[in-house]
């Protein structure tokens, strides 16, 4: 019992970074919500950018480690992909932003499902805030189905969907992280 609890102890002696994620994506849904349009073009563009610099730095590392990698050629393989992605995406803006609806809907649908999961857990430890985790991972779930049910539809709106999504995440996390706080002190005192 006693290595559970230093264990449990482990996993929720940062909780604070949780809240600190939770604030942020809670400020950028606010953002997002400010300046729709903008927004789009900015995450299209920096998602471009990203697959760019990412497929640059995949190349650089399977090259830099060729002699001590046996499947370096894999990693240079997709490297190069990734780079071709990125000049694509940013070369062409609007299949960039369709690309971007999908890429987010995937990841909202993730992002809520975990924290379906993460209530359910919370729910164990009988802790009294998991019904909210679990309707906020909910409501992520349904706002990702939505973006990718119609994705062209969605290219419109979608920042709505995204600041919705990510002031959702965020509140989440918040509560999430408050419980994890919660629990610490549970366990501090067994």
């Amino acid at each position: 019992m006693t290595n559970v609890l230093k264990n449990v102890e482990k996993i929720i002696k940062y909780w604070w970074v949780g809240l600190i994620l939770g604030i942020l994506f809670i400020l950028l849904g606010i953002w997002v919500f400010r300046t729709p349009i903008e927004s789009f073009v900015a995450l299209s563009i920096f998602f471009s950018l990203t697959y760019l610099i990412s497929g640059i730095g995949r190349i650089f590392f399977s090259l830099s480690n060729r002699k001590e990698l046996e499947g370096w050629g894999w990693l240079l393989a997709g490297g190069l992909l990734e780079t071709l992605l990125g000049f694509a995406l940013f070369a062409n803006p609007g299949v960039s932003m369709i690309v971007l609806a999908f890429f987010v809907g995937f990841w909202l649908m993730f992002n809520g499902i975990t924290t379906i999961s993460t209530s359910i857990d919370l729910k164990k430890y009988q802790k009294k805030g998991w019904v909210w985790i679990l309707i906020s991972g909910i409501l992520s779930t349904i706002l990702a189905f939505m973006v990718l049910v119609n994705p062209l539809y969605a290219v419109s709106f979608i920042s709505i969907f995204i600041a919705l999504s990510l002031i959702f995440s965020g509140l989440a996390q918040v509560m999430i992280s408050l419980e994890l706080r919660s629990l610490g002190k549970d366990v501090a005192k067994i």
